[in-house]
């Protein structure tokens, strides 16, 4: 990116991807809080990267900034956790440690389709993708910083739809 070409959160577009580059933690978990300002009800993030990549950092930003005054823990072992975000809850999953064909069993569905938002890691082991556009964040660990790119998503699968491909 050239010097006057630095992308900005504010400047995200449904239309278009975002590429940022972080080079520590904290700036992970500041892209997440100043991202926070674009979700609305109803909205679903997928957050895709590999293990250590900073999916889990980047939520934190985007819990923070909706008032939890705690430290999200990351949900790898308790699959969903929820925090009050004013009107709204968020729930933030982590389906690592789920196989593909379990994921409906934990009711996802009704977290959702509940008009709050979900924040997803490993979004991946979701066979195809929602009925409603999505975010997607894929962050890319390069060493020293991180690469993460954000766009907004519009396919046509409904998770009502997904035992079919089990």
């Amino acid at each position: 990116m050239g010097k006057n070409k630095r992308s900005n959160i504010w400047d995200i577009n449904i239309s278009k991807q975002n590429i940022f580059v972080t080079k520590n933690p904290d700036e992970t978990r500041n892209l997440g809080e100043r991202f926070a300002s674009v979700l609305r009800s109803s909205d679903i993030v997928f957050l895709n990267g590999d293990l250590g990549s900073g999916k889990t950092i980047f939520a934190q930003g985007v819990i923070k900034a909706f008032g939890n005054k705690g430290f999200a823990k990351s949900s790898s072992f308790i699959i969903v956790n929820e925090y009050n975000a004013g009107d709204l809850k968020l729930f933030h999953f982590d389906l690592y440690r789920l196989e593909p064909s379990n994921i409906l069993d934990i009711g996802i569905e009704e977290y959702i389709y509940s008009k709050n938002i979900s924040l997803i890691e490993w979004a991946d082991r979701l066979i195809g993708s929602f009925n409603d556009s999505y975010w997607n964040v894929e962050i890319e660990d390069m060493g020293s910083i991180r690469k993460i790119k954000i766009e907004k998503k519009y396919e046509n699968f409904s998770c009502r739809n997904f035992r079919k491909n089990v």
